[in-house]
């Protein structure tokens, strides 16, 4: 029942797209029962912060914003159908997915969604030859240093859910 609750909260979140910033006090309340039990958030090493903001400032700022903001109106396609870059900041997507999909997408960039039926195409290049597997761990860990505690909490969850159902 739990699971359920959590997995509605989450797709209210990206139905509306709500923040918790826009939800006010309601959020915190909330993130207690949201948490996993007994699992604190992961220790973000000050080290791979420092190699992921440089590697992100290399290779992804020039699309996504030196501040993580995205490109402006990102929810709003281009008119060639591509998606916007978005921003990786609290106010996007990115903490609604897992590890999995998030270093997946770094990876494979927008060749990810070839055959998926998803309203559009991403111009997202794939940084797999160009980036180490540390260096795609590190921008991810510099991105997630950004991020408040609730949002971190809520992310390390769908973490922990992908890492269930691949194994």
């Amino acid at each position: 029942m739990r699971f359920y609750l959590v997995m509605l909260t989450i797709s209210l979140l990206l139905l509306t797209g709500c923040t918790p910033k826009e939800l006010g006090n309601a959020m915190p309340a909330q993130i207690p029962e949201l948490t996993v039990t007994g699992v604190p958030l992961p220790t973000l090493s000050p080290q791979s912060i420092e190699q992921g903001q440089t590697v992100y400032a290399a290779y992804c700022a020039d699309c996504h914003g030196d501040d993580l903001q995205g490109e402006t109106e990102w929810k709003v396609q281009n008119e060639d159908g591509t998606f916007r870059s978005p921003p990786h900041d609290e106010t996007g997507h990115t903490w609604h997915h897992g590890d999995l999909t998030l270093l997946d997408a770094i990876r494979r960039g927008g060749a990810r969604f070839e055959g998926a039926d998803i309203g559009g195409t991403s111009p997202m290049p794939a940084f797999e030859e160009t980036l180490t597997s540390e260096e795609a761990t590190a921008v991810l860990t510099f991105i997630k240093s950004t991020w408040p505690d609730d949002i971190r909490i809520l992310q390390q969850e769908a973490t922990l859910r992908e890492q269930k159902l691949e194994n």
